[in-house]
């Protein structure tokens, strides 16, 4: 090959790789936190878990993502004498978690377009309500 035939391709190269990592920028930037997106992303999650094959695993990460964040959260304000968002008990995994956020999402479909955020937490709180505690961040 010669030596403007190298460079052709060092160019197209560039280029393919380019194109490749704003493919994936975009990718992660369309998970924009609401309601609908971690909705999708959380039956992804249960249907991975349920056996289907097909699944992206983007989808699936970016529901336990939200499930682990909650979790972790929630000790960090245990530990440090803060109360506690909501008291689940010590053990619950990231599927059990996913099918807590999809049920409420489910239930409260009109909330949809609000921040996942909040949702997850409202999710939690309803699920596992502290008895010395009423929380919504509604």
């Amino acid at each position: 090959m010669t030596e403007k035939g190298v460079r052709k391709m060092k160019k197209i190269m560039f280029a393919v790789i380019v194109a490749f990592i704003l493919t994936l920028a975009c990718q992660f930037t369309s998970y924009a936190t609401d309601g609908n997106t971690l909705l999708e992303s959380c039956t992804a999650a249960i249907q991975k878990m349920d056996g289907k094959d097909k699944v992206s695993g983007v989808k699936v990460g970016y529901c336990y993502g939200y499930v682990q964040g909650l979790i972790d959260m929630n000790a960090f304000y245990k530990v440090s004498g803060a109360p506690p968002l909501f008291c689940s008990p010590q053990t619950i995994s990231n599927g059990e978690g996913a099918r807590i956020i999809y049920n409420y999402l489910q239930n409260h479909r009109e909330r949809l377009g609000e921040y996942a955020g909040i949702l997850a937490v409202d999710a939690y709180v309803e699920a596992f309500p502290c008895s010395d505690l009423k929380l919504s961040l509604r």
